[in-house]
């Protein structure tokens, strides 16, 4: 790629992102329509990255950041619901498509079928989650589609995999493919967890955070390669990597590290995902072309078809499967209420396609093990972008909306948590506060202040949710009139430090390197909030102390 190329491309993504956010459209389209848009530029030369590099490149750090942000308690909890929409649902999709596509193109092998299937089988969480955010959603809805996506990207890519095995020698043995298969998922979960141990105890030896975060970049493709050189599942292998650092991050991870290191990794993420979306854009045109063998009409029919199977499978089983399970577990329903039908149907909604989809139809090989071409390559990536954007379009610009008409179930219980979670701290830190106040070398008026904080904490806090909370609406501690109001009050406050520090610099009076330190101060003290101030309604102009004191007053009351 030429320096030039490279530097339109960096900036076809942030024209890009900052259309795909005035316009609310979701990112993924508008990456690959502007992708669409550099291929149609004269002489624009279109960068080809081998098929076998599209997963090395971006799986395993999409797979890590997945799995590191995981729940285990809330993937266990809701483990059932999980594995039936990441492992049953995914084989029945692609059972399915293989069905339509056996059907829709004569004499096409069951093998060739399960490849498009295996390929549009494993929604993206990304997608859905970036469409709905800033909508009230339950946490057990996002739990669910986190957890999905986690599993569901292994099963599919597993599935893949022996599809493209099958269709490359041109036979398939269901008992040899058992045994590759439990030695695949065994073995890569061994992997990822010796490289995960391995990390751990290593990282405490690097003492400087840039070569921290940096380090973080090795195990999803340290894990990934190691895996899939000793033919074992490398996707599984970053996913095992992922939990178990994920479970020690808290205490292995130092606060200094963790603040830039969760922004590089968002960083990464959103090039990985708008870099795999303008690529496929800039191919689409001439993949396009290369299917004038085919008649328009049946390739539009096909991707019709193919669109609404997937659709329509993912609303017979969420929903049949959501019934048939309390008929049959009924020590399960006594543990778990039955979900309304909104919090179903809104499930059913989020099966939109993303990057991992995208990775695995350009990772298809260009020809066969004799030498022969990949029979219908070039349509089954035109049927799995056409399922993305279908998805992405349809269920992305319609989840928004959706979410606000549907009256979504809410469970208490996590402000509960959070609640008893801060309050326990905060009485905590006030015995150790109370301790120290015994010794002869502390500094009182430094404690003061300290307990002063803990104490508008607890107050803040209040009785906490005890009272009966309505069950379609969302909960939440930050809506406390106190709350509210301090964070409004430090908002105003903090903007014009900014503005004093900002001024001093351009006047020459400070340094920039003092600038920076106040600043980042600034913004750790803005990330304290309960709320973002983007978040929060923003008030009429008053005075802080008129805003302060109607907010008391409403507390009081």
């Amino acid at each position: 790629m030429e320096p030039a190329e490279l530097i339109i491309i960096l900036c076809a993504i942030c024209i890009c992102a900052l259309l795909a956010h005035r316009l609310q459209v979701s990112p993924p389209v508008a990456f690959l329509l502007g992708g669409l848009g550099l291929a149609l530029i004269p002489g624009m030369h279109i960068p080809h990255i081998e098929p076998e590099m599209m997963l090395i490149l971006f799986l395993p750090p999409i797979l890590m950041e997945a799995a590191f942000f995981t729940s285990i308690r809330e993937f266990r909890t809701n483990l059932r619901p999980i594995l039936l929409l990441a492992v049953g649902l995914v084989v029945l999709t692609a059972c399915v498509t293989a069905g339509v596509v056996v059907a829709l193109l004569p004499g096409a092998p069951w093998a060739l079928g399960f490849v498009l299937g295996a390929i549009i089988s494993p929604p993206d969480a990304a997608a859905a989650t970036s469409a709905l955010r800033g909508a009230p959603i339950p946490r057990r809805i996002v739990s669910i589609l986190e957890g999905e996506s986690l599993v569901n990207d292994a099963s599919g890519i597993v599935l893949y995999k022996f599809a493209i095995a099958a269709v490359m020698v041109g036979s398939f043995s269901f008992a040899d493919a058992s045994v590759e298969f439990v030695w695949k998922a065994g073995a890569g979960i061994v992997i990822g967890l010796a490289v995960a141990y391995f990390f751990i105890r290593m990282f405490p030896l690097l003492r400087d955070e840039s070569i921290e975060i940096l380090s973080t970049f090795v195990p999803p493709y340290a894990a990934y390669l190691l895996a899939e050189s000793l033919d074992a599942s490398g996707v599984l292998a970053v996913v095992a990597a992922g939990l178990l650092i994920g479970w020690h991050a808290p205490s292995l991870f130092s606060h200094r590290m963790r603040i830039p290191a969760n922004a590089v990794w968002r960083m990464m993420i959103f090039f990985i995902n708008a870099l795999a979306f303008l690529l496929i854009g800039l191919q689409l045109p001439d993949l396009v072309r290369r299917l004038h063998i085919y008649d328009t009409s049946f390739v539009v029919a096909c991707a019709i078809a193919v669109c609404a199977a997937t659709i329509v499978i993912r609303f017979l089983f969420v929903f049949g499967m959501t019934y048939l399970v309390r008929n049959f577990f009924t020590s399960y329903c006594k543990r778990e209420p039955l979900p309304s039908w909104q919090n179903i149907f809104l499930i059913s909604w989020t099966g939109m396609r993303g990057v991992v989809t995208l990775a695995l139809a350009a990772a298809i090989p260009m020809t066969l093990a004799n030498g022969d071409p990949f029979p219908y390559r070039d349509l089954i990536i035109f049927l799995a972008v056409s399922v993305i954007l279908a998805t992405l379009v349809l269920q992305g610009i319609t989840l928004p909306w959706l979410s606000s008409k549907l009256k979504l179930s809410f469970d208490p219980k996590r402000m509960q948590e959070e609640w008893i979670a801060r309050m326990r701290t905060a009485r905590s830190a006030l015995e150790v506060l109370n301790r120290l106040e015994q010794e002869d070398d502390v500094h009182h008026p430094a404690l003061a202040r300290i307990r002063s904080h803990y104490k508008e904490r607890i107050e803040s806090l209040g009785d906490g949710p005890n009272t009966p909370l309505d069950p379609h609406q969302m909960p939440s501690l930050g809506t406390h009139p106190l709350v509210v109001a301090e964070n409004r009050i430090w908002h105003e406050v903090l903007e014009r430090e900014r503005e004093v520090v900002l001024d001093m610099r351009r006047q020459f009076t400070i340094d920039d390197d003092v600038m920076h330190e106040m600043l980042r101060e600034m913004d750790m003290r803005a990330s304290s909030f309960f709320y973002t101030p983007e978040s929060l309604p923003q008030p009429k102009r008053e005075t802080k102390r008129s805003l302060l004191q109607r907010a008391l007053r409403g507390h009081t009351a």
